[in-house]
């Protein structure tokens, strides 16, 4: 069947989520490893020719122990398999633009694939983040041969998922594995039944959005562990560039002086996490080795006011300054029902009123927060806003945030929001998808990031805490920003079997099918891809070895 038809078959019966399965998945298995099985894909031919035909080439060097959960060996013909499935016109896509830019593909030998792509991509590390077996046909109803710890064995709808250890697999950094043999994942319904399940011992670990609350509660339960860190969602307050006033940076500059963003804190994510400090970077996140602190701006209200006052503003009867012929009134956007975005908005009020500025509070659902109209409207829309962006190991998918032209609606980058251009900016960003270098693409980064706030673009706030409860018989556990809780499984020991809890019962288990984050949690204990990512944000191996990468003319 060719990849076409078989994401006909996808779309034609609107597959979206898993079918309960009672049956062990055909092509697993529980027992001890059999023999290897050695049949090689026919498509899988041996090649010295490794000449790159493009501008750029990445070589991957697949580890020789690397095998599926059915015995077959992990080979090129499966990293082949996996772009067609991803590059099919009619598959939903991996929302990685790199898979664009191959133009040829060639299976050196069993273990060997090379890639090459019409311009240097410097993310490639990003790309085969999933590799699915060629010698079995892709099913969207069911996962079939994987790579990872654990293997697919049945799911009850709306009660659980298990899954078994892998035989098969081997940790790709050469440490023992764990021994837990079996995990399964339920849905308590809501965080306060969580939490319960977590005290009387039904469930092992759990993995939440955290509330003051909830912290107060786990930290009373005898036997248990739990960590809080910065997680990967950042929360952030940003001008709408389009705005006559917020256009200049002097106007963006004093409110940013008068917001307090250690009371933010404080009123916020301190309740979780005491640790957290303001966030500093808007390209790189703390925890990675390429995070600079570079907001600069602190809080100095009495400095705020100063400022339109040597600008001949005049306070009104109304004590609302009013510079430039128009009154320092602005209208702030955010969702509604987020107490901490609530509580963000309130003390802006309270401290910018303090200095003659009013804002004007527009609470919206995040339905339509986050609608075109609103998100990407004009300065009639709204002036300031305050929401949060994913950030991700490798940044090169927020680089549209930065840049003057583009596919969103009003002709700028995707994800620029907030109207902002400075060419500068922006030729540097784009730069870095050349580079090749780690240290050198990250200073070209975060010269562009200290421009960017020097501009004062933004106001960066804070990383929203992650956090993650265990029993403390179980030993591995360990919070990953740039990845799911079960990002280390394969090493977990203490129990034979680990009950993990999730907020909501996740989607479709296979992956290409799009789904819930509770979906990415499962899938992450059963599918590997070329590189993983570790705590610190680096790309590491997982079913390569290595890989080489190739520029032609340099």
């Amino acid at each position: 069947m060719t990849s076409s038809r078989r994401w006909s078959r996808l779309i034609g019966v609107g597959v979206l989520t898993l079918a309960a399965c009672s049956e062990p998945a055909a092509g697993t298995t529980t027992a001890g490893p059999p023999q290897p099985i050695t049949t090689t894909p026919g498509s899988t031919t041996s090649t010295i020719d490794d000449s790159c035909p493009d501008v750029f080439c990445v070589i991957y060097h697949i580890r020789p122990e690397a095998t599926w959960s059915d015995g077959a060996p992990v080979v090129g013909a499966d990293f082949a398999y996996t772009l067609d499935l991803v590059t099919d016109p009619l598959a939903p896509g991996s929302g990685n633009p790199g898979y664009s830019l191959i133009t040829a593909d060639r299976v050196l030998d069993d273990k060997t694939y090379m890639i090459a792509m019409s311009r240097v991509f410097s993310p490639w590390r990003t790309l085969f983040d999933i590799v699915l077996p060629a010698h079995a046909e892709y099913d969207p109803d069911a996962p079939g041969p994987v790579t990872g710890p654990f293997i697919f064995v049945e799911r009850v709808e709306g009660d659980r998922i298990v899954l078994d250890r892998n035989p098969w697999h081997t940790p790709q950094d050469g440490s023992p594995a764990g021994d837990v043999r079996q995990l399964r994942f339920v849905f308590p319904g809501s965080v306060r039944n969580m939490i319960g399940d977590l005290e009387n011992g039904a469930v092992d670990l759990i993995d939440l959005r955290p509330l003051d609350w909830t912290i107060e509660d786990i930290s009373g339960i005898e036997g248990i562990d739990y960590r809080v860190g910065p997680g990967p969602f950042w929360e952030h307050v940003t001008f709408n560039h389009d705005d006559p006033l917020l256009t200049q940076r002097w106007v963006r500059e004093l409110i940013a002086l008068a917001i307090d963003r250690e009371a933010i804190l404080d009123l916020t994510v301190r309740g979780i996490d005491p640790s957290a400090v303001p966030l500093g970077n808007t390209v790189w996140m703390q925890g990675s080795p390429s995070y600079l602190d570079q907001f600069r701006i602190g809080h100095d209200p009495a400095l705020a006011e100063q400022m339109m006052i040597d600008r001949f503003c005049e306070r009104g009867d109304d004590d609302v300054y009013s510079c430039q012929g128009r009154r320092m009134s602005f209208i702030w956007a955010t969702s509604v029902g987020d107490p901490f975005r609530e509580a963000q908005v309130d003390l802006a009020v309270e401290r910018m009123e303090a200095i003659g500025v009013e804002i004007v509070p527009l609470l919206l659902t995040p339905s339509d927060l986050f609608s075109p109209e609103v998100i990407f409207g004009d300065h009639r829309v709204w002036q300031i806003i305050s929401f949060s962006w994913k950030a991700a190991a490798d940044p090169f998918l927020g680089d549209s945030t930065y840049q003057c032209q583009g596919t969103g609606p009003h002709g700028m980058g995707a994800l620029n929001v907030n109207r902002y251009c400075r060419e500068e900016v922006d030729s540097l960003i784009t730069s870095t998808g050349a580079i090749l270098d780690p240290d050198e693409r990250s200073r070209v980064y975060n010269e562009a990031d200290r421009l960017y706030l020097e501009d004062v673009a933004v106001i960066p706030l804070y990383q929203k805490p992650s956090f993650l409860a265990w029993r403390s018989t179980i030993a591995g556990p360990e919070l990953n920003p740039g990845a799911t809780p079960m990002w280390n499984v394969g090493s977990w020991s203490g129990q034979e079997t680990v009950v993990v809890a999730l907020e909501i019962e996740p989607t479709a288990l296979v992956p290409l099918v799009p789904a819930n984050d509770a979906t990415a949690v499962v899938r992450s204990a059963m599918y590997q891809g070329a590189f993983s990512v570790t705590p610190r944000l680096e790309y590491v191996p997982a079913l390569v070895s290595g890989a080489d990468t190739i520029v032609n003319g340099g």
